[in-house]
């Protein structure tokens, strides 16, 4: 089963905001992590929360066992 977890948000310098999507695959015990850009906080959550909803695997930046 697909899980959603969290999504945190970072400032890099003035404007540009990354927002990192962590979700996970119950099924198999993974973890994975999608980073999202932006020029305020929201928009880089929104970009992360569409590339997790329009092809996650594809947009997916890491992964690791989840414990």
């Amino acid at each position: 089963m697909i899980r959603f977890l969290n999504i945190t948000i970072q400032c890099k310098s003035v404007g540009d905001w990354r927002a990192f999507l962590d979700w996970a695959d119950s099924d198999i015990m993974m973890r994975y992590q999608i980073r999202g850009y932006g020029v305020t906080p929201g928009a880089a959550a929104d970009n992360a929360w569409l590339k997790f909803n329009d092809d996650r695997e594809f947009f997916t930046d890491s992964s690791e066992e989840w414990k």
